[in-house]
């Protein structure tokens, strides 16, 4: 099984609503992966996201804990990684998508949040995961 980052705007500028759209935007590419894959385990994922989702309300660890934690986790877990649309009006995600560009790690983008291009992104993750 190869496993799959997902990167994406989390925090929003703190906005309740807009994180909870995050999460629930992660959430859907998540699950498309577990239906997609389920059957054949070619790809599972890691979604920071939901890990610890709600967090800065919950816990009082300071952000710089949640990225120690997710690099940790993306280094020795995640062989390529999903970036997520408007990821480039995140620090936190395109500090996420330079670090996988740096360790040259396969990077698959999802434009837009449709049917059609989620289906594409699977096949594409299919290929990859059956590449010798």
């Amino acid at each position: 099984m190869k496993i799959v980052g997902i990167i994406g705007p989390y925090f929003s500028g703190g906005n309740r609503r807009l994180i909870d759209i995050n999460i629930a935007n992660v959430q859907y590419i998540t699950i498309a992966i577990a239906n997609y894959f389920g059957n054949n385990g070619l790809v599972g994922f890691f979604a920071p996201h939901s890990h610890t989702a709600r967090f800065e309300k919950l816990a009082q660890a300071p952000e710089t804990y949640y990225h120690a934690l997710d690099d940790a986790i993306y280094d020795r877990v995640c062989d390529g990684f999903i970036v997520l649309p408007d990821w480039g009006n995140s620090s936190g995600a395109k500090r996420d998508r330079n670090r996988a560009l740096d360790q040259n790690k396969p990077v698959f983008y999802l434009l837009v949040y449709c049917d059609d291009q989620i289906q594409e992104l699977m096949k594409k993750l299919k290929k990859w995961a059956l590449e010798k």
